[in-house]
């Protein structure tokens, strides 16, 4: 990431990763979750899509 990149970006960018990491986000959907969230654009049923897909994938 470069430095100019918006503060939204990089504390989406930086929750992705965490949460990713925890397991609770798939990795391979990281870049589309942090435009998804810098952008505001994010809903609650796509966190919960998004956790449940993550979660199934773990599990699987």
């Amino acid at each position: 990431m470069s430095d100019d990149v918006v503060p939204s970006a990089k504390l989406a960018a930086l929750t992705v990763d965490r949460l990713i990491q925890s397991g609770l986000l798939r990795a391979d959907k990281r870049d589309a979750l942090v435009a998804k969230i810098a952008t505001g654009t994010m809903q609650s049923s796509d966190w919960k899509l998004e956790i449940d897909l993550a979660s199934a994938k773990a599990t699987s």
